[in-house]
């Protein structure tokens, strides 16, 4: 049986088409949907979880929000250059 990695590297060569036909296919799949749905699940309680233990940032005006995903971006691009 292939990897995950050996198909999607076959997938990758699909036409563009192909490619979308087979995301249709998988969206379809109700395993699939069923697995999606826990994951998203799973993401709301650790939010939900997250916000219960004050982990998260408020805003109350644009400049404060601006502030926010400028620090987001300062952060992210720190990282980048780390990594490089």
């Amino acid at each position: 049986m292939p990897t995950i990695a050996e198909i999607k590297a076959a997938a990758r060569k699909l036409p563009v088409k192909h490619r979308t036909d087979l995301l249709e296919a998988f969206a379809m799949d109700e395993a699939v949907r069923k697995e999606q749905l826990a994951r998203l699940r799973a993401a709301v309680e650790e939010g939900e979880r997250d916000i219960a233990a004050g982990r998260y940032t408020a805003t109350n005006s644009k400049a404060d929000l601006r502030e926010f995903f400028d620090d987001i971006k300062r952060r992210g691009r720190a990282a980048l250059k780390r990594s490089a």
